[in-house]
């Protein structure tokens, strides 16, 4: 078990998930869907996720400011609000077999946490909006923390922020394969996700023949 140090308490281990690709069902890239909608090249959009974005994402950049010079350069008739909408709109799709896991393992005194590379306005749509504030003990961002998950520190964070003496324990759910190779690297379990039933059978295999029940249902 994962000591923490809230008092003496010994906890429960705790399993991190990310957000798009695991436990919201991504059909294409918000730059795909801009791209096919407004009829130009995808690249056009790419250059603000290659640039901007990325300062974005850490905190150091409004998104809205940073949006500003490339509504007109994307042919974009709305307001940056509303463009805010359409994209946060169109990834919102629970992966509902994910979302029914999770509660599961919560009920079962497991530390469910989600760990996402957004920028402040994302993270707040997903934590109020969709519901995520809800289906998580803990909600860690990017834009929150200042650094992205292929960086040391994020983990370092979320290490401090539980009072996690260590984290050989921790179990990360992702769908980034670099992000898997940094959580390996740092003593923690990484996985690739795919599908609820591989999802299933990685956890059987990590928490040994433990059996979780839900509504009268074995789910490892």
């Amino acid at each position: 078990m994962i000591v923490c140090e809230y008092g003496n308490t010994y906890m429960n281990k705790v399993i991190i998930f990310d957000a798009d690709g695991v436990v919201l069902e991504r059909e294409m890239y918000f730059s795909q869907r801009l791209a096919r909608d407004l009829g130009i090249s995808e690249e056009k959009i790419m250059l603000f996720f290659r640039n901007e974005f990325k300062d974005c994402a850490v905190g150091k950049v409004d998104l809205k400011e940073a949006l500003e010079k490339y509504v007109s350069l994307w042919g974009w008739n709305g307001s940056i609000d509303d463009l805010l909408k359409y994209w946060f709109e169109n990834e919102q799709k629970f992966n509902e077999g994910m979302a029914h896991e999770i509660k599961s393992l919560r009920e079962n005194s497991y530390i469910c946490c989600l760990a996402t590379n957004n920028e402040a306005y994302r993270t707040k749509y997903l934590a109020d909006v969709v519901g995520f504030k809800n289906l998580f003990d803990h909600i860690f961002s990017s834009s929150e923390i200042g650094y992205l998950k292929t960086e040391d520190n994020f983990w370092e964070y979320i290490q401090r922020k539980m009072g996690l003496k260590n984290m050989e324990d921790v179990v990360v759910w992702e769908s980034d394969g670099k992000i898997i190779e940094k959580v390996t690297e740092l003593g923690m379990k990484g996985f690739l996700f795919d599908g609820v039933d591989n999802f299933r059978e990685k956890m059987n295999e990590v928490f040994g023949q433990k059996e979780i029940e839900h509504e009268g249902r074995k789910l490892v």
